[in-house]
């Protein structure tokens, strides 16, 4: 998973962290280090990211495709806390 995202006004992308493998929201650009629960996560000046974990359901909810369609991150988070083998997308 690799998509570009709208949250909060500012174009993310939304990956997986390198280190761990948890979802989160990258920057794409540095002057986004600034957005509420944006950490810094590496040795790079510019690797920060917001762990999906880390945001309420409200929160969650309003990221979207860039035209503006809601995406299902609640799914991929629940995949990843749970550790379930299933890819993206599928029931639980």
């Amino acid at each position: 998973m690799e998509q570009n995202v709208f949250y909060r006004g500012q174009r993310l992308i939304l990956t997986w962290f390198w280190a761990t493998g948890e979802p989160c929201l990258w920057i794409t650009d540095p002057e986004q280090i600034g957005i509420p629960k944006m950490e810094f996560v590496g040795g790079h000046p510019d690797e920060y990211c917001i762990f999906l974990k880390n945001l309420t359901e409200t929160e969650l909810a309003q990221i979207t495709s860039l035209d503006g369609v809601p995406l299902d991150v609640i799914e991929e988070l629940w995949q990843y806390l749970t550790r379930k083998d299933n890819p993206y997308g599928t029931t639980r």
